[in-house]
């Protein structure tokens, strides 16, 4: 039996325009327009005032609206360039002065600014002074607030955009692990192979981030059982693919070939010619011959299974180096004769690496304890009794790998 998480996909989304025969130019496009705009709305701004000076202090229409035109683009542009260029180079500060920084950039650029309109016509100036310090002490006050305003959108909208990148690899991770996920669990057995005189049962549970855990039986024409576990290197779609492909190597070989230890040699010579260097599997191989109760076995850097007789416990730990590792190798074959009540289990590291809150770990030695006490009870019941025991060792964290454990039991 297997138990396998699952999770329903979440939607994507992807920002990325659509590519152009002319994506420079689509893509400065929108900049030339705002810039167009923003022109425009200065332009109006400007008219706006001159008609309200020109109303309020009585003088001559022309000359203002020059001088308004003029100072609006000022502060415009001081806002623009302030907001856009000056502001992000300030973001490590702190706020308030942060935002005392701002404002006298802002200001200082456009009384700079508006000094330079006024010698555009000194003399409407001379006759009109107050007019003149009414057009500049607004501006000043303008540009600031617009700069700030703007300021604040864009830290704002770079806030928005790198949450919503974030969310989009955290997405496309989900997406990741849902696949491997399904791929681990399509690898899985869906049904328990009827054996004369053994019982079987196995579960692989995986952790949040996905790993590449395995286990599999097998027949062959003579009878032969084969009962095998592996963990591959890595997590996520690469450990999945990795694991798919040991698996149907391991399927295509076994029933031609005759000892786990010449299993190991063949996955190892497939896995090393297919993958990196850095990809790699432990497996623990062994198989049953139910008319003479003969297990075989190769440990290849797997944990040692562990056999349970009369109460007492012993490690299968005859084998030899990962599979697909290194070019070549031997592994050797253990064997054992096996007797009514044995029990064997196999399982990888996610059951005995198990942290605790202080970072213990749950040791091979608590399950063998387990496995003693619980022997004689049904082998689905053994295998809850180790899960509970994961749960109440590693407290509401969630599993920092898989957790994959095969039982059988000679009847």
């Amino acid at each position: 039996m297997a138990a396998v998480n699952d999770e329903s996909l979440k939607p994507s989304f992807d920002t990325k325009p659509a590519p152009g025969p002319r994506g420079s130019v689509a893509a400065a496009a929108p900049g030339w327009h705002f810039l167009v705009r923003w022109t425009a709305a200065w332009l109006a701004v400007g008219l706006v005032f001159a008609v309200g000076v020109s109303f309020g202090t009585g003088v001559e229409l022309g000359p203002v609206l020059r001088l308004s035109v003029l100072f609006a683009e000022v502060v415009g542009f001081s806002a623009y360039i302030s907001a856009r260029l000056v502001f992000p180079l300030l973001t490590r500060l702190p706020g308030a002065l942060r935002l005392a920084l701002d404002a006298l950039i802002v200001v200082s650029g456009t009384i700079f600014g508006s000094i330079l309109v006024i010698f555009t016509d000194p003399l409407y100036v001379a006759a009109e002074p107050r007019a003149a310090l009414l057009l500049v002490a607004f501006n000043a006050v303008l540009a600031a607030g617009v700069a700030v305003a703007l300021g604040t959108y864009d830290r704002m909208r770079r806030q928005i955009e790198a949450s919503y990148r974030v969310l989009r690899e955290r997405d496309a991770l989900e997406r990741e692990l849902t696949v491997a996920r399904d791929v681990q669990r399509e690898l899985l057995p869906r049904e328990i192979p009827a054996v004369a005189g053994l019982e079987l049962a196995g579960v692989c549970r995986p952790a949040i981030a996905v790993g590449g855990d395995l286990y599999d039986y097998l027949r062959d024409g003579d009878g032969r059982l084969g009962v095998f576990i592996a963990d591959v290197s890595g997590k996520g779609v690469p450990a999945a693919l990795l694991m798919a492909n040991l698996q149907a190597s391991l399927r295509s070989r076994f029933p031609t070939t005759a000892t786990p230890g010449s299993l190991a040699e063949g996955l190892n010579e497939a896995l090393y010619s297919s993958s990196s260097a850095a990809r790699y599997a432990t497996a623990f191989l062994a198989t049953f011959d139910p008319g003479t109760r003969r297990l075989s076995y190769t440990n290849a850097g797997h944990l040692p299974a562990i056999l349970v007789r009369d109460g007492d416990t012993e490690r299968c730990e005859d084998g030899g180096m990962p599979i697909g590792l290194f070019e070549g190798g031997a592994w050797e074959t253990g064997a054992l004769t096996l007797v009514p009540g044995d029990l064997l289990a196999l399982f990888t590291d996610g059951v005995t690496e198990a942290p605790a809150p202080d970072g213990e770990e749950f040791g091979a030695e608590r399950l063998a304890e387990l496995l003693r006490a619980h022997r004689a009870r049904p082998l689905g019941a053994v295998i809850d009794t180790v899960l509970d025991a994961l749960l109440q060792w590693s407290g509401p964290v969630d599993a920092h790998d898989d957790v994959t454990l095969v039982l059988a039991r000679v009847r």
